[in-house]
């Protein structure tokens, strides 16, 4: 009996563990067949929400980029035009090109290779080339839209396109047109033309149909036409066209059109991505519903998200930084992530948006140096118009001073008259001093004896402030051109804010170096920095933190910088402290 209930004993685990089995067997089954055609419902509803969300994203991505580099050649135009109205408005410049005689002015062939232009070209009133930087035979306008216009041009190697534009001016009695322009290449946009899942093109209308403009894969072929299809649909109003199967199915774009001011379609732009390189090809309907299906309802949910992140996130981080952009936000950078394409099409555009920040502030000073110009045309007229009545005031103030029957308070009260007269004639003075350009002497100068000029002056201020003093002079011989006692007020007004920023004492660093054709004079203070946004007005004028300044000081020192050709910088220390950087061109003498 004992033994019976042993052996029963031995074999109840393992019964045990049969019915466990068939338990979890069945529980898997009756899952499956309970659960499939709810997980049939729910993979159906999630591919759809899947691809519908790429292709949004996708669009969305496509058309802002189509944007932004519109935009970039609508910027590189407005900057061809504003050069090339500055130069033909000093057609002295190029009278020797008109006459071939002699070369490019220096000044012109700076403004050129500094800015990144590529053709110069001065055309006389019947279409002949009087010059060109390169040999060119014809050059054919062409209207995209109501912002953009391009010119295709024939040289000996073939023909191109270019982004140019055209100033008219007049030399010896006859119209000519100087057309200064950049080429349309892989170049122009940075390192779009390495990304070879992604390509832009460009088309424009001809007699026969809109024929391929530019083309970023490659150089672009005027016997590739638009189809007729994307022709008509791009006619309707605010038509864009998404396609899937774009040039015979090797990529996945969208084609966006460029109407003049009446309506006239003139162009079409269009942005896509490989069909074989890129995952446009592989997310399907079909494919990621097979996938859901296969692995479950539980993991469904994460499959899908975990898929549509993937593909999308990277995308909408390139569109909210085109939208950045876009918005004016020319700081705005997108991170890197892995090595695919998607990551250097990020880095493609961080080069853009560095560029276009370039861009913008070169505009900033562009338009800092025309209010300035027009301030000071203001500022004679009022000045004019102030001193005569302070002159009037001033000498009959003196001429009632000067009875002999004025009461004593009487007399205080017309010296504070004429004391007060003397300020605003000098307020007006030192006004007038900072609107009117800076008189270059063209005198070489050591820029060592400015140095010493300076120290010998502040010596006793900084001794009395507990200031040490430290000059670290590495170009002990260096010279440059320029007024010296306008260079000495610059670098004193520095010091003196320098000596300002530390009242309880510190540390002032004096310092001088070549780097290259310049010359690098620092100021170098132990204070605590300025405040970022005290750091980007710094040099406005009339802009001060001190209670009884003008904020004319620093905005004096831009003003002598820029009139020598050269320019000041202002950055914080890592340690603390700020420092002032003349950058000056050395003295031909040197």
């Amino acid at each position: 009996m004992v033994a019976a209930n042993e052996a029963a004993q031995r074999h109840r685990p393992g019964i045990a563990t049969r019915r466990r089995g068939s338990l979890q067997v069945r529980l898997l089954l009756a899952f499956l067949i309970v659960g499939l055609v709810p997980m049939f419902f729910a993979a159906e509803l999630a591919s759809q929400v899947v691809t519908r969300a790429f292709e949004a994203n996708l669009k969305t991505w496509l058309n802002d980029t189509s944007i932004y580099f519109l935009s970039s050649i609508a910027d590189s135009q407005q900057e061809a035009a504003e050069i090339a109205r500055a130069l033909a408005r000093q057609p002295e410049l190029l009278q020797g090109l008109v006459e071939r005689q002699g070369e490019v002015p220096p000044l012109i062939r700076d403004i050129i290779a500094g800015e990144g232009f590529h053709v110069l070209a001065i055309i006389d009133d019947r279409g002949g080339f009087v010059y060109s930087s390169i040999p060119m035979r014809s050059s054919q306008r062409i209207r995209l839209g109501s912002v953009i216009t391009l010119y295709r041009t024939e040289t000996d190697k073939g023909s191109s396109t270019m982004v140019a534009a055209v100033e008219p001016f007049q030399s010896g009695g006859r119209q000519y047109q100087l057309l200064l322009g950049s080429w349309l290449d892989d170049d122009f946009f940075g390192r779009l033309g390495s990304l070879t899942s992604f390509d832009f093109r460009l088309y424009s209308d001809e007699a026969d149909g809109f024929h391929e403009l530019y083309r970023s894969q490659g150089a672009s072929d005027r016997s590739t036409m638009l189809e007729p299809r994307i022709v008509a649909e791009l006619r309707r109003p605010d038509a864009e066209v998404f396609d899937r199967q774009a040039a015979g199915g090797a990529f996945t774009g969208i084609y966006r059109p460029l109407s003049s001011d009446v309506g006239q379609l003139q162009g079409v732009v269009f942005c896509g991505l490989k069909t074989h390189d890129w995952a446009t090809n592989w997310v399907s309907r079909g494919n990621v519903f097979i996938i859901i299906f296969l692995t479950g309802t539980a993991l469904s949910l994460l499959v899908g998200y975990a898929v549509s992140r993937r593909l999308a996130h990277p995308l909408r981080s390139l569109a909210s930084g085109v939208q950045a952009i876009t918005a004016g936000d020319y700081h705005s950078r997108v991170a890197v992530e892995g090595n695919d394409e998607v990551a250097e099409l990020a880095e493609a555009f961080n080069g853009m948006s560095q560029r276009l920040e370039q861009l913008h502030e070169l505009e900033s000073q562009l338009r800092r140096r025309d209010r300035l110009s027009a301030l000071g045309q203001v500022a004679a007229g009022i000045a004019h118009e102030v001193r005569n009545p302070l002159g009037i005031i001033r000498t009959s103030a003196e001429l009632i001073r000067k009875r002999q029957r004025i009461a004593e308070a009487d007399q205080q009260l017309l010296e504070n008259v004429i004391g007060e007269v003397r300020r605003i004639d000098q307020l007006i003075t030192d006004f007038l001093a900072f609107v009117k350009p800076v008189s270059l002497m063209q005198l070489p100068l050591r820029t060592s004896d400015l140095i010493s000029r300076v120290t010998r002056f502040c010596e006793p201020e900084l001794g009395v402030r507990g200031i040490a003093l430290e000059v670290r002079d590495e170009a002990p011989d260096a010279w440059v051109d320029g007024d010296a006692d306008s260079l000495y007020q610059a670098a004193l007004n520095v010091v003196l804010n320098a000596i300002d920023a530390m009242p309880g004492g510190g540390k002032l660093l004096i310092g001088q170096r070549i780097d290259g054709k310049f010359l690098c004079l620092r100021f170098t203070d132990s204070g605590p920095g300025l405040p970022e946004a005290v750091r980007e007005r710094v040099f406005d004028p009339f802009f001060t933190t001190k209670p009884q300044g003008t904020g004319l000081g620093l905005a004096k020192v831009l003003s002598v910088m820029e009139g020598h050709r050269g320019s000041v910088e202002c950055r914080n220390e890592t340690g603390g402290g700020a420092t002032f950087e003349f950058i000056l061109p050395l003295s031909k003498k040197d």
